[in-house]
């Protein structure tokens, strides 16, 4: 069995060697926001002891979908770093997607800082699959991990506005497309990391992922056995058509910082992945005990 954590939109708070010049852009916006509000719902602590809580438990392996940051500094994408590296898990045993929150300016998407930061974990196995240990463009990328191929999609761009949108992009299709119809590759179970979700779940557009109808059939056309996805803060399940109207199944998790309501409490899953069959389990924050309680758990296929 291959036991698979997943966790999404910590959204790390650091300003440690921010300058003032860094915030006359759309981050002046996004850091008023924080202030004000999000760094209420979103707390520091709950990550330390969701990292406790993870380095406890039995896992093959770490799927991160993005939103590490607030506004893409450099100090918090280091300080996302740093928590990784405290789990005791090579880069071979975690796998990094941005968020939007990860590409919140061009300037940031430019330079390619996320891509050298967790360069180490987007390293493709397959040198055709781009990532860092590719040729071409850095996404899709694969990761083989014995009967399972863990593909990182990127759905994030500076979109110059204040919108949260998301886009795969026709180049990005193609590769992918190409990437899930390998025999090599169809043989695994395929979880696919994604941090916009293909389908729309909560008004406006504007935050939405703008070509899922071009994922989607893709996805009818090439089939996978899961996707993972991250950006909408809360448990989400619905089901996709592949090929001959096969399910896939396609989970969205809870904020791993979000300190509200218990059903959207800081939390994760693991998913069993037991040959063809995979059972998610949901571990979330009790607020009573300060432990990660079992919260849900749902065979999936």
């Amino acid at each position: 069995m291959f036991r698979l954590a997943h966790v999404t939109d910590p959204h790390f708070r650091s300003f440690t060697g921010a300058r003032l010049k860094d915030f006359f852009n759309k981050r002046a916006v996004g850091t008023l926001n924080l202030l004000v509000n999000r760094r209420r719902k979103h707390r520091m602590e709950l990550l330390a002891a969701l990292g406790e809580d993870l380095r406890a438990r039995t896992v093959d392996h770490l799927a991160l979908t993005g939103d590490l940051s607030n506004v893409s500094l450099l100090s918090e994408f280091e300080a996302a770093r740093r928590w990784i590296e405290a789990l005791g898990a090579g880069p071979a045993d975690v796998t990094v997607i941005p968020g939007n929150h990860d590409a919140y300016i061009e300037e940031v998407t430019a330079s390619g800082v996320f891509e050298r930061l967790f360069g180490g974990y987007q390293r493709g196995d397959d040198s055709d699959s781009g990532g860092s240990g590719g040729r071409g463009e850095p996404y899709p990328f694969v990761r083989l991990r014995g009967d399972v191929a863990i593909v990182g999609v990127n759905t994030c761009v500076a979109t110059h506005d204040l919108g949260a949108w998301g886009l795969v992009g026709p180049a990005q299709l193609g590769r992918l497309e190409a990437l899930l119809s390998r025999p090599e590759i169809q043989q695994r179970v395929r979880v696919v990391l994604i941090h916009h979700p293909p389908v729309v779940h909560r008004p406006p557009e504007s935050r939405n992922l703008r070509d899922r109808d071009a994922l989607v059939a893709l996805l009818a056309r090439t089939g996978a056995e899961l996707v993972l996805h991250g950006h909408d803060h809360r448990d989400l399940r619905v089901t996709l058509a592949g090929p001959g109207g096969t399910p896939i199944p396609v989970v969205g998790a809870g904020s791993a910082s979000y300190a509200g309501r218990p059903e959207r409490r800081s939390r994760y899953n693991i998913y069993e992945i037991d040959g063809r069959g995979i059972t998610a389990l949901t571990y979330a924050h009790d607020e009573t005990t300060g432990r990660y309680l079992e919260a849900g758990r749902e065979v999936l296929t």
